[in-house]
């Protein structure tokens, strides 16, 4: 069994009701399945999963991943009211420039209040233009016009009572 299929199922046993077909089940086994450059703890997984919880991706393309991060910030203000936020950068071409996605997560972290960015879990990791990740629409935009630097944002939400 590969990891992108062990992802699934761990993904279906934490969430039964969380379709396999949606846009949310499909960046999960992304961001917890191969080909991260940097390696991410499935315990962050059942934590983003919690119970009764709505869920949201959210898919920037700027000219640097500082501009995807002003415009998560900028144009989505309901990510400040999140429970919980993954988040992958792809590069555009190439290796990853590191020194930008750390920019850019220093970027996050001054826009937002100390309040607003307690999402729990809070974790990121990067994936180069090359990655062939299933159900990602990053391996299709490569060589499109919208091929530039790309953050995609997977958010939890309480769902309440």
């Amino acid at each position: 069994m590969s990891a992108t299929e062990n992802i699934r199922d761990v993904i279906k046993n934490l969430s039964p009701l969380l379709e396999e077909s949606s846009e949310v089940f499909r960046e999960l086994a992304v961001f917890f399945g191969e080909g991260a450059k940097i390696p991410v703890d499935r315990k962050d997984l059942s934590r983003f999963l919690g119970r009764k919880r709505l869920y949201r991706v959210i898919r920037l393309h700027g000219e640097s991943y500082k501009d995807c991060v002003y415009q998560l910030i900028d144009d989505h203000p309901e990510a400040l009211e999140a429970l919980g936020m993954l988040r992958y950068y792809s590069a555009p071409t190439g290796q990853i420039r590191w020194e930008e996605i750390e920019a850019a997560e220093i970027a996050m972290g001054k826009e937002l209040t100390t309040n607003a960015y307690g999402w729990a879990p809070d974790a990121w990791t990067a994936f180069d233009a090359s990655a062939d990740n299933v159900g990602s629409e990053r391996a299709d935009n490569v060589g499109s016009e919208r091929a530039g630097y790309k953050l995609t944002a997977i958010l939890a939400f309480d769902y309440g009572d």
